[in-house]
């Protein structure tokens, strides 16, 4: 007797079949295409549908099932495993212990058949388990096949059984194996080729073909037929598709079932039903030629379609048949751009498809004026400009080449000329200029000069503009000028030397200006104060936060004050980065000073960014209970309890719910979630300067000021670690925090597993519900390796990992790792702006 298989062939084994194939495909390396979850459903249903049709599931079935659901490349590994799974053979195979019954069965065309089972030896322990008769029938039959001098039977099932399949199936007869073969064929309607078509009428199934449900099928089926109606199904298809048409009409030429004349008029019937671009486009993909009409759908496709899309169709001709119709077609956008075409193309799209040709450019500078002229509709046209051009300057590094660049640059130009000419103040004329300066994009000098005068400006404040430089700020303070905004942007685009800024200092100092003083410091802290010293330009070329001695110059007690007055007139942000710079080279006294400046700013700060997100709520997320009460006036209606109600309802023995009050529906208590936060703050040497350090201590405290009613700790950590609060904690204050952040040190080695070790800790000290982890560092760890050991135990112990890094320098392959590991979320950072709506709003609050 055959060895039984492993399944039996009945629908209740198909789940298990299509779970454990899966799995097996999804464990081989050599697989090119691994298995989706997609493919344990599409099992079943194969199987379903068999069941459903034959009334009984084969082996066969089963076998069919994996290998048709499977990826093509990969299909003869699918064969492999499915038997695998059918015989019960695991991966390394035993060999099977030959009964008496099998040493009987093998003695006829024993060399013969060993051959054939070589060629399948795949499907030789399967073969066991199906009647070992009707295989040695199908080789019997199969060796008849080969001998007969007719070979193209044999040749047409080839392209749909193999040999081994002939075997074992156990086909034994010429109808049998046409049934088989155009079951098989059948199966892959709608992608039917030209010579599966050809194959149909070997194996006596062209009638099934010509009912195909693909009308390209279908009409190149009825041609090889020799029906007398294809010309007028075909004619019906291209007036209402003609892709398929083109497709219908390829098949019928490479079977060669039309004669010339029928051929070039079906050729033309279709070539006149084409009605825009990318119908040509069809045709041309699938017949390899363009339609004699092509120019006149080129030059209609500029109001149908958007540059984009034509360009993209156009190129799918040059694929097909070689011929490059993009210069005709920009040449029809540059005609047409007063007549309709210029609602289908813009700035974006011609960056995308450049080409060096007259036509190009000319639309370029036609855009360009339009949206100029667009500009002067909107209700603040130069910021419209601006906008305009910090969305497309950068477009030209993309470019192929010199002339297209150039081009692109005047274009550039001529928006930044356009925001300078419609600036409406001069404080707007100022930032305009200094917003497009540092795009790189600075507008010409006559417009500025117009501008100006427009405006009312003075030659100095014109020359401001054109040429900010060390005279022209000095003669502004001279006369008294104490405009923080105008002299700090003034400077910094000026590229002042220390000496130069030390003038500046001194000479606003003598005049009592404490707004150009306050300037003076937000670029060199040392030449406002009029201590020894370098400009913030030094922090670039040191270390930050390196303990250095402290100066005991003597200081000008009333210039000082005048200073840090000043100081105050500036952006919060920058004076935390001037406390990180300079607080290791002032005297005690002004240390101190700055110190209480900028511990009160940075408060400030947190709570200023965490309010912009969260409005003045300082409790933590709703969350719902298990509980219900009776609804309320006022209570939200998605937290009513359906199933609740109507078990409610029914318990009090009504049966009837035409009258109902509010008072009967049940809603879902909720309460104010409880949270616990802990961060991990990165102080090491590679963290050494005066933006990173102040953009994460301002992180740090938007964050806990967010959630100071809720648990939180704080941890330093470089080489060592030092903790600011722990969650038992509650006793130290958030002014606490602020003062530990603002003494943090960078220096040694990035050690962050202590910090983890340390966070998982105090996560089992608090009782909250809701636990996420701030790790705040540029992950140049030292203990790499058992950072991602520690952080992976987090999640299955409910701890949400939120690794902050620092967008302008970190490790990224490290932090992705990382995350990966802890399944957390990654937030790069580029400025303390961006704080409110990354670093908030991924905390839910």
């Amino acid at each position: 007797m055959a060895t039984l298989p492993k399944i039996a062939p009945v629908p209740s084994n198909a789940p298990q079949f299509a779970h454990e194939f899966t799995k097996r495909m999804r464990s081989r390396k050599d697989v090119t295409k691994i298995p989706s979850v997609r493919q344990t459903q599409s099992i079943p249903m194969f199987l379903s549908a068999r069941y459903f049709r034959n009334g009984k599931l084969t082996l066969e079935d089963f076998l069919e099932s994996a290998v048709y659901t499977t990826f093509p490349p990969d299909q003869s590994i699918a064969r492999e495993i499915a038997e695998d799974i059918l015989i019960g053979r695991e991966k390394e195979e035993n060999k099977p212990i030959a009964s008496e019954n099998d040493v009987v069965t093998t003695t006829i065309n024993s060399d013969n058949l060993n051959a054939v089972m070589d060629q399948i030896r795949r499907e030789q322990e399967l073969a066991k388990i199906i009647k070992k008769e009707k295989v040695e029938a199908g080789y019997e039959y199969l060796l008849e096949l080969r001998k007969k001098k007719d070979t193209s039977l044999y040749d047409a099932v080839r392209d749909y059984l193999t040999d081994g399949e002939i075997v074992l199936r156990g086909i034994s007869s010429d109808r049998e194996l046409r049934e088989t073969a155009s079951s098989e064929l059948k199966d892959h309607y709608g992608g039917l080729s030209p010579r599966d078509i050809k194959n149909s009428k070997v194996l006596d199934c062209l009638d099934d073909v010509c009912n195909s449900p693909n009308a390209a099928e279908r009409i190149a089926a009825n041609s090889l037929r020799g029906d007398a109606d294809v010309a007028q199904q075909f004619s019906d298809l291209c007036s209402r598709d003609t892709s398929t048409a083109a497709r219908a009409l390829r098949y019928m030429e490479d079977l060669g079932t039309l004669n010339e004349v029928q051929q070039k008029s079906m050729d033309q019937e279709l070539q006149d039903s084409l009605n825009d671009l990318s119908e040509a486009a069809d045709y041309a993909s699938e017949l390899g030629r363009v339609p004699d009409n092509i120019d006149k759908l080129v030059e209609n496709a500029v109001q149908d379609f958007s540059l984009s899309d034509a360009a993209a169709l156009v190129q799918k001709i040059k694929e097909a048949t070689g011929v490059d119709f993009m210069d005709k077609l920009l040449e029809q956008y540059d005609e047409q751009y007063d007549l309709g075409a210029s609602n289908n193309v813009d700035l974006q799209q011609l960056a995308e498809n450049p080409k060096l040709n007259e036509h190009w450019d000319n639309l370029v500078k036609k855009e360009v004026q339009s949206v100029i002229e667009n500009a002067d509709s909107r209700s603040s046209p130069s910021d419209f400009l601006r906008s305009m051009l910090a969305a497309n300057h950068e477009k030209a590094s993309s470019l192929p080449n010199q002339h297209t660049k150039k081009q692109w640059d005047q274009a550039m130009q001529q928006l930044a000329n356009g925001a300078v000419e419609r600036s409406p103040t001069k404080t707007h004329l100022r930032q305009t200029v200094k917003h497009l300066s540092r795009m790189g994009q600075v507008p010409s000098e006559g417009t500025i000069k117009k501008s100006g005068k427009r405006l009312g400006m003075t030659e100095e404040e014109i020359l401001e503009l054109i040429n900010p430089s060390f005279e022209v700020i000095k003669k502004l303070i001279q006369t008294g000028i104490n405009d923080f905004d105008r002299l700090h942007s003034l400077m910094s685009a000026s590229g002042l030397s220390p000496q130069q800024l030390q003038q500046l200092g001194d000479l606003a100092a003598q005049m009592g200006n404490q707004g150009a003083l306050g300037a003076v410091a937000h670029e060199d802290l040392h030449a406002a104060l009029g201590t020894r010293g370098s400009s913030m330009s030094r922090m670039y070329s040191r270390g930050y936060g390196t303990q250095q001695s402290s100066s005991q110059e003597s200081y000008d007690k009333n210039r000082a004050d005048l200073a840090f007055g000043g100081l105050l007139g500036g952006p919060a942000t920058n004076i935390i980065k001037i406390w990180y710079t300079y607080r290791d080279e002032l005297p005690p006294e002004l240390k101190n000073r700055l110190l209480e400046i900028a511990k009160r700013l940075l408060i400030d700060l947190g709570m200023r960014y965490a309010r912009q997100t969260m409005g003045s709520s300082m409790l933590g997320g709703i969350m719902e209970s298990t509980t219900v009460r009776p609804f309320r006036i006022g209570d939200d209606i998605d937290l009513i309890d359906l199933e609740e109600t109507i078990d409610a309802l029914l318990s009090q023995g009504r049966t009837s719910f035409k009258v109902i009050e509010s008072s009967d529906f049940l809603v879902t208590e909720t309460y104010q979630g409880h949270r616990a936060f802990y961060w991990a703050l990165d102080k090491s040497g590679s963290m050494d300067s005066p933006k990173k350090l102040g953009m994460l201590a301002i992180s740090v405290m938007a964050g806990l000021y967010g959630i100071k009613k809720d648990d939180f700790g704080v941890v330093l950590f470089d080489n060592e670690t030092h903790v600011v609060k722990e969650i038992a904690n509650r006793n130290v204050a958030v002014e606490k925090v602020a003062a530990d952040l603002l003494e943090a040190r960078a220096g040694g080695g990035t050690g962050g597993a202590e910090s983890l070790k340390l966070a998982l800790r105090n996560f089992e000290d608090t009782k909250a519900k809701e636990k996420i982890f701030m790790f705040s560092t540029d992950m140049y760890l030292s203990d790499q390796q058992i950072c991602e050991d520690l952080v992976e135990q987090m999640k299955p112990l409910g701890i949400k990992m939120i690794l902050l890094v620092p967008s302008f320098e970190h490790d990224s392959n490290a932090s992705e790792r990382l995350v990966k590991k802890a399944r957390g979320v990654l937030l790069e950072i580029n400025s303390i702006e961006e704080l409110p709506e990354k670093l908030l709003r991924v905390t839910n609050y």
